[in-house]
């Protein structure tokens, strides 16, 4: 127990607790002990006093009858006899005229005022006057020894020390053993605390010490606070491996995820999955996570057709707070990406955590939008504009040409000897001629011009803002166009040619119904007239 103390910190309580009872029992033992030397002392003294007084009474009574009667043999027997009894340091006798009659050793010149057993020589010199009969005779200087009085003071203090050694360490050992009972816990305690505040939570808690006093319950306590430390450390570490485990789940879902997805906050990138690495031609290397925004825009400009345009865009949606309309961005490489984005709000706060952003490849979806607008408005043979589309166009352009005073014309024709051809070599023969025909006449369109095939083998013509003549060339041109074609079935020759008709608006109708009466009419009329011919309506009488 003691080489733990030796040991212990200065700043350890148990080593502060035992110095400062050590203190004051040491203070208090030696308080005892000097109180009782002195008292001691003090006694010795007075009986020294008293001794010497009587011994100087009766030195006196014995030298004053030999130094009266001048007996020197007798006095010299005296002096011996009194040297023998009392334990003196030095004595000188002198008569009453100040004659040495017998000296010993070296007296003092001066006497002491009062008894010191603690002088340095060891003496105490007193002066006694030796009378008879109220004469004085002589005068005495003697030293006597204090040398015992000092040997039975040293000796006093030396077995009050002992005894008070003695006690002290009686008094002591259960002190000690208490404050050790009671400390030795609470160092236990302090470096468990430690030990937990430096994250060892599995470190051993002491064990609570018998009763019910304060370092008990304290122990008692801590035990039951670290046991909370370590049910939260558990729950926390649950749940640390739950959220790991969803967010491993989230990121394997956002990894197999065909569509690009990037998180950012206010200024940096969060996330990024794959598939934005891939549809962005990021490298091996290259990370946005930790990239600043403004950077990430940068870089998304590179690979976009239109980069100004593109970094505006992107630059408007980080500086909004709202959910944006899809966005579609071509490019440079022929890929179209659409964008969406949205805000972040934290749910408790809500606050504004970040952007996400979901980029996904449309460029098929684009390409089979693309094909299903051309199969709508187009006829799938001839890849003409088809009957859906003609009767969308012909009523805006009537309309546009009601608005803005300008002229539309409607060239209606259908084919001529067509059906021979698909009786004697089939249909497969008719799909090539109706191919052939549109491919020529397309190549001949000019920008006023919109072809439609709105039936088997019938077609219109759609022009804008035409004149007379223009339109009588352009009818003659269709005319000759399909008559010059020949077609060679399985060595067969065959030739197809055309009626048309032609209907100005507003020359010859100011109505839709009758502008295609009219055209209609006109068609009939070509084909009564020989066939591969065309025919311009031209009564005057507006319907």
């Amino acid at each position: 127990m003691f080489s733990n103390l030796l040991h212990a910190s200065r700043s350890s309580i148990q080593l502060k607790l035992f110095l400062s009872l050590t203190a004051i029992v040491a203070l208090s033992l030696s308080a005892i002990l000097a109180s009782q030397v002195y008292l001691v002392q003090d006694y010795f003294v007075r009986q020294a006093e008293a001794n010497l007084r009587s011994s100087n009474y009766l030195l006196s009574r014995v030298l004053a009858d030999p130094l009266f009667e001048k007996d020197l043999s007798l006095l010299q027997a005296r002096l011996q006899e009194v040297q023998t009894k009392l334990p003196l340091c030095n004595f000188q006798l002198k008569d009453d005229i100040g004659t040495v009659v017998y000296k010993v050793g070296e007296v003092r010149a001066r006497s002491d005022t009062e008894f010191d057993p603690n002088s340095l020589d060891g003496c105490y010199n007193t002066i006694i006057p030796v009378v008879h009969e109220n004469r004085l005779l002589g005068t005495v200087r003697m030293g006597v020894r204090t040398d015992d009085i000092a040997q039975a003071r040293e000796s006093l203090i030396q077995h009050s020390a002992f005894f008070a050694l003695f006690w002290f360490a009686i008094f002591m050992l259960p002190f000690f053993v208490q404050i050790r009972r009671l400390v030795h816990p609470l160092g236990d305690l302090s470096k468990a605390a430690q030990e937990i505040a430096n994250g060892n939570l599995d470190y051993p808690t002491p064990e609570p010490v018998r009763g019910n006093d304060e370092i008990s319950r304290l122990i008692t306590s801590f035990q039951g606070m670290a046991q909370a430390l370590v049910s939260n450390r558990n729950a926390q570490a649950a749940s640390l491996a739950a959220l790991n485990n969803e967010k491993s789940t989230l990121d394997a879902l956002l990894a197999t995820m065909p569509v690009g997805v990037i998180f950012a906050d206010r200024s940096h990138i969060r996330y990024c999955n794959n598939a934005f690495r891939q549809l962005c031609l990021l490298g091996p290397d290259e990370d946005l996570v930790g990239m600043k925004n403004d950077t990430m825009l940068l870089r998304l400009g590179q690979i976009a057709a239109e980069a100004d345009s593109f970094l505006k865009t992107l630059a408007e949606i980080l500086e909004t707070r709202k959910l944006i309309e899809p966005k579609y961005i071509a490019l440079k490489d022929g890929r179209h990406l659409r964008l969406i984005s949205n805000i972040v709000i934290a749910p408790e706060s809500s606050g504004y955590l970040g952007r996400f952003w979901l980029f996904e490849d449309v460029t098929e979806e684009r390409k089979t939008l693309h094909m299903a607008e051309l199969r709508a408005e187009h006829d799938a043979l001839t890849l003409l504009y088809n009957r859906q589309r003609y009767d969308q166009d012909l009523p805006r352009l009537i309309a546009q040409a009601e608005r803005d005073g300008s002229r539309l014309a409607l060239l209606l024709f259908d084919l001529d000897n067509f059906k021979p051809v698909n009786d004697l070599h089939g249909h497969a023969a008719g799909d090539i001629v109706l191919k052939k025909i549109a491919e020529t006449l397309t190549l001949q369109l000019r920008r006023n011009e919109v072809l439609y095939r709105i039936g088997g083998d019938e077609f219109a013509l759609l022009l804008v803002n035409a004149s007379n003549d223009e339109i009588a060339l352009l009818a003659e041109r269709i005319v000759q166009t399909v008559h010059s074609l020949t077609f060679d079935f399985n060595g067969t020759t065959a030739k197809v040619g055309c009626s048309l008709g032609v209907a100005r608006f507003p020359h010859d109708a100011i109505t839709l119904q009758v502008l295609l009466q009219l055209a209609d009419r006109a068609m009939y009329e070509a084909k009564q007239r020989g066939k591969n011919n065309w025919v311009m309506h031209h009564d005057t009488t507006k319907h």
